[in-house]
């Protein structure tokens, strides 16, 4: 593994690419506050505009796909985490705006500004749980702005089908989803409708298979080199996923024919049985797409030789693909390996259709199908007359696109004073006779605590991860303490359903990743429970127990996560966390305004004990499950629930008093 880079930080380095990716065409802008790339002005031929996007280190992927006849948008988060929901959301209104009349023509007609016109948005997804999340939660709050949006969800990795180790979340998302998205953006580009797009990209996901393999991971810049992840000299890695965590297993590198055998092999098998002497996933007569993907570090000279014997060994089978692609589509950083896929276009042709209004689809023209993005080929318009970019003027787009966008918010411009809001909340404090001052203190105390453990949560994280749990996490708390040092974050002038909605915001804008979805998710949901308890004008304000509003966030964000306890992941101590045995009222204090010293110690207790039950547990959900454990080997405890009981714990000496200045 090489650790030699040109940048030697990531600091910056995601959008300084976007910028780059955006130089190469002109008819793209990009937004550096939410990372978006978008086309300007949008394709008049479009009824439906077509977006996808994921973590950063996947270049060209999604930023160079973007251009008329592929994506209309796309979105990038740090490298290897997925883009928070506000981020995708932004990149949904951009990708929704339809266009206006030039400015002449309405100075002529002497006509006000229009309002802008929605698009519809179909969104595609790569089948990773953070990107599941991130993209879910930004398109349920498109859906309430009045957006007509969908999603098709690729999915079309079969390393793990047929095997005990398979995740609950299902296959994973690879390089096939460059394929899909050049397909549906074609299709857009045809002017067809959302509902057929989402007919069209699901049965392409149902039809398509993929397999990766790793001579060995990639190197962050800036990481330090993990022991763990190192292979030995003749090992590669089968079942490689695009984020640097580990293949299914480990295999000897001797013969290259015969590893390929294995990976095409594992394709043709992926779908049932062998039925009648004959691989099943492609029947005789059956018409193929072949698309080879280079994760980044694999030489143009040994690309080619792979590619030669794929095509051998699908001709053993008598398939003949009739379109070929072999390319860096989808890479993960400078990672010596490449994946396989294969889309059975038969299979696609036949799928049904739901309504006569759903015309038949040639994949193959799709295909063929022109697109000016700029890493497929195609053609390209717009050029500068002069050269230069004004970036200034892109930007000043693009604040103008995202403004107009939200006047048609459903809640826009519904603003409360900040003076009413700050004596309304001071107000409930005191009647509750909870004091901010001892809240802020365990909030502090809580950051603090997981800027001590952040080494120790990346240590645990690199066995059975990508590394990036501590920095997730104290991305998190460094962000709550800047918000409280820059009076952004007034406790005594929030009620305790804003400033859990406050806390929420922050983590969703910083964190990053599965875990900040899922904090976002609870975080959201706990504010609404904390909001449905509290009745200032009533005198029972004071009754409120705030620790029984954590089990009802907890079943919000049991909807759109599969994890639960025993899974091996954050749930193993938020679930004991939140389901506290004395919701019923028992062991009730004194004045259970408070968040009181009984239950909520003792439900940090429960934290504690649910994170530690962790190690060693075999884990059945998030990249862990695709680690190959030694069979002397024990893991650590999982390192989300370590974060989730440290940062309890933390909250509750603060709050009590014990913690450290």
């Amino acid at each position: 593994m090489s650790a030699k880079h040109v940048y030697s930080s990531s600091d910056g380095l995601v959008v300084k690419s976007l910028q780059g990716a955006v130089s190469l065409n002109p008819s793209l802008i990009l937004h550096p506050a939410s990372k978006s790339v978008y086309v300007h002005p949008p394709s008049p031929r479009t009824k439906v505009s077509v977006i996808s996007g994921g973590g950063a280190g996947h270049e060209p992927a999604h930023a160079s796909y973007t251009g008329y006849g592929l994506l209309a948008a796309s979105v990038s988060g740090e490298i290897f985490a997925s883009p928070s929901a506000k981020q995708i959301l932004s990149t949904i209104r951009l990708a929704a705006y339809e266009g206006e009349e030039p400015h002449s023509k309405r100075v002529a007609d002497k006509a006000p500004p229009p309002k802008p016109h929605r698009k519809d948005v179909l969104v595609i997804i790569n089948n990773y749980t953070g990107d599941r999340l991130n993209f879910g939660l930004a398109i349920e709050k498109a859906r309430a702005e009045g957006i007509r949006i969908d999603s098709v969800v690729v999915a079309d990795d079969v390393s793990l089908l047929h095997s005990e180790e398979s995740s609950l979340v299902g296959p994973r998302g690879l390089a096939g989803n460059i394929l899909v998205c050049k397909i549906l953006g074609a299709l857009a580009e045809r002017g067809s409708s959302l509902e057929n797009l989402k007919r069209v990209g699901d049965a392409v996901v149902t039809h398509l298979a993929s397999i990766g393999v790793g001579l060995e991971h990639c190197h962050i810049p800036g990481n330090p080199i993990s022991s763990v992840t190192t292979m030995g000299d003749e090992e590669c890695e089968v079942g490689l996923g695009l984020h640097n965590e580990p293949g299914v297993r480990r295999v000897e590198m001797k013969d290259p024919a015969k590893l390929v055998d294995e990976l095409v092999g594992k394709i043709l098998r992926s779908r049932g049985v062998v039925d009648g002497g004959r691989d099943s996933f492609v029947q005789e007569g059956d018409i193929t797409v072949l698309f080879v993907n280079n994760l980044g570090g694999i030489s143009q000279l040994e690309m080619g030789a792979i590619l030669s014997d794929v095509l051998a060994r699908l001709a053993l089978s008598d398939i003949h693909p009739v379109r070929v692609y072999c390319s860096s589509f989808m890479t993960s950083l400078n990672a010596p390996g490449f994946s396989i896929s294969l889309l059975n276009v038969s299979r696609v042709h036949l799928a049904p259709r739901s309504s006569a209004l759903h015309n038949p689809v040639d994949i193959l023209q799709l295909l063929d199908d022109p697109t000016e993005a700029h890493s497929w080929l195609g053609l390209r318009r717009f050029w500068p007359s002069d050269g230069q970019r004004n970036w200034q003027a892109d930007l000043r787009t693009t604040e103008r696109l995202l403004d107009r966008m939200q006047t048609l918010s459903p809640d826009a411009g519904v603003k409360q004073s900040t003076n009413s809001l700050s004596s309304a909340s001071a107000a409930y404090w005191h009647q509750a006779d909870i004091s901010p001052e001892r809240v802020t203190e365990g909030i502090l105390c809580a950051c603090r605590a997981l800027l001590r453990e952040e080494k120790l949560l990346t240590e645990y994280d690199t066995i059975v991860g990508d590394g990036d749990c501590g920095t997730t996490f104290s991305r998190g708390a460094k962000a709550i303490l800047s918000a409280l040092e820059n009076d952004k974050l007034e406790v005594a002038k929030l009620s305790p359903d804003q400033l859990v909605h406050r806390l929420g915001e922050v983590l969703e804008d910083n964190m990053g990743g599965t875990i900040g979805a899922l904090f976002a998710i609870f975080f959201t949901a706990w504010s609404s429970a904390i909001k449905r308890m509290i009745h200032p004008s009533s005198s029972s304000v004071s009754r409120v127990r705030f620790i029984d509003t954590l089990g009802d966030a907890l079943l919000s964000l049991s909807h759109h996560t599969p994890a639960k306890p025993g899974d091996r992941t954050l749930m193993d101590a938020l679930h004991p966390l939140c389901n506290s045995p004395n919701a019923s009222g028992k062991d009730a204090p004194s004045n259970p305004g408070h968040v009181d010293g009984s239950p909520f110690a003792k439900a940090c207790k429960r934290a504690r004990e649910g994170a530690l039950h962790t190690r060693g547990m075999k884990p059945k959900l998030g990249r862990a499950v695709y680690v190959e454990l030694k069979e002397d080997s024990e893991l650590p405890p999982d390192p989300g629930a370590w974060g989730v009981a440290v940062l309890a714990e933390g909250f509750w000496d603060g709050f009590c008093g014990q913690g450290d200045s």
